[in-house]
């Protein structure tokens, strides 16, 4: 065989490698720069999402720190930056995915769930570092630290682990599922379940703190405003503010309908949607309502300056003013006047850290978006601001936290344990699309 035909044979078998795992977009996916500066947008990014081709679909888009993840149901997790869209690594977390949740991510590792495994993943190679078999499926998100990530599942456990080799730390038992994802504190963890309670639990020990309870099941992630106000979204209509170290309840706002989704914080200010697609702000300091508006539900995708972005239950970009209240782009508005059609883009996570919003199609694209001049993400908690949990040299009011109360008398025991010890190059794939005078794509 000649080298002309050795090199043809060769780039035939790549061409049919790479024709099988390319996943079919239709033209006019990715918005475009014109239709997006019609509603004062641009694209940051736009990338591809690795699927075999056939039956692989993403399962579930989340964010931490600088990183976007990408776990698709045939169990394979990508990671991806969260600026420029390079994708980093994947990493296998089994066969199949099921119950995908959100993954979280400390300075060295990625923590995510698969069906009833936890998995730790370098962040920077994705390989992985151990993996532990939970006692049923998880229940939601995990929650980390440098130290400790925790995970709660569907019996109503919370389990913490050593964020460096996966030794076990701790568990305790609730008296329903656990779907809210654990909220560290630096040295409490709050933990709300199913039960209707908010468990607050040394990070290091599951001694409990404190006790809390609302009127309903508690199924969202824990919001966080100032240093220690905690916010609890509650089935039994109402966002509650309590105080993470005595558990004194600082107001109450009346939604009118059940909160599934998470508070979203920034700022001075809160924003919830509840059940029946009304969106409220409200001022995180004294519970006062600023302004509600229908927005026809759908999920919270992020916060700007200026701006609230959401879906409408239809799949379109909703825009409301963040002074007033007022609606700027109804989804009639963007989807027909505009032009912007998101509607294959069903994945859309809540973005609790910066003016970043993030929508993926479940076959794969990936598309970062920002305000139109906003090179830099702007983060919704200040950066100079002490972390949530801190308590001052001086000590918290009161000078200690409450006196330890008891479990619920007809939960399980969890036994104490020791005191955990101190916790102790991306593989290169195509760029992304960066916005930087790129050509539409054809």
């Amino acid at each position: 065989m000649t080298r002309r035909l050795i090199f043809v044979w060769v780039g035939l078998v790549i061409g049919a490698s790479a024709a099988q795992a390319q996943i079919p977009f239709s033209k006019n996916m990715v918005p475009t720069r014109t239709t997006l500066a019609r509603l004062g947008l641009e694209r940051n990014w736009y990338n591809v999402i690795p699927l075999a081709g056939g039956a692989e679909q993403v399962a579930e888009i989340s964010i931490d720190l600088d990183m976007v993840f990408a776990q698709t149901n045939q169990a394979n997790f990508h990671a991806f930056d969260s600026e420029s869209g390079r994708h980093l690594w994947t990493a296998n977390l089994g066969v199949h995915s099921v119950d995908a949740h959100p993954a979280s991510a400390n300075a060295t590792t990625v923590f995510v769930t698969n069906s009833n495994m936890l998995f730790a993943i370098d962040r920077k190679t994705g390989l992985i570092n151990w993996k532990r078999q939970l006692s049923t499926l998880a229940g939601g998100s995990t929650a980390c630290d440098d130290m400790r990530v925790w995970v709660g599942t569907l019996d109503g456990k919370i389990n913490t682990y050593k964020a460096a080799d996966g030794g076990e730390l701790w568990s305790a038992q609730t008296r329903g599922e656990v779907t809210s994802r654990p909220h560290p504190a630096e040295h409490v963890v709050a933990v709300a379940s199913q039960d209707g309670r908010v468990y607050i639990y040394r990070a290091e020990f599951n001694t409990p703190l404190m006790t809390w309870a609302a009127r309903g099941p508690i199924t969202a992630p824990l919001g966080a405003y100032s240093t220690r106000t905690l916010l609890v979204p509650s089935q039994d209509k109402s966002l509650y503010a309590i105080d993470l170290f005595t558990g004194e309840t600082k107001w109450v706002f009346a939604s009118g309908s059940p909160i599934n989704q998470e508070p979203l914080v920034s700022g001075e200010d809160v924003y919830i949607v509840n059940t029946a697609g009304n969106l409220s702000r409200i001022n995180g300091k004294s519970g006062a309502e600023q302004w509600t508006i229908s927005t026809l539900g759908g999920p919270l995708l992020g916060v700007t300056a200026k701006r609230v972005y959401l879906e409408s239950r239809d799949g379109d970009l909703f825009i409301v003013d963040r002074n007033t209240g007022h609606m700027l782009f109804d989804p009639r508005a963007t989807h027909e006047r505009a032009g912007l059609n998101i509607r294959d883009f069903q994945l859309g996570p809540t973005n609790r850290l910066n003016d970043r919003i993030y929508i993926a199609s479940k076959n794969g694209m990936l598309v970062c978006l920002r305000e139109s001049g906003a090179i830099k993400p702007v983060p919704l908690r200040d950066p100079k601001e002490k972390p949530f949990g801190y308590i001052p040299p001086e000590g918290i009011p009161e000078d200690q936290p409450p006196a330890p109360t008891p479990p619920p008398s007809d939960a399980p025991k969890a036994e104490d344990k020791e005191k955990a010890d101190a916790a102790a190059e991306p593989k290169e794939d195509a760029p992304a699309k960066k916005e930087q005078g790129a050509d539409e794509p054809k």
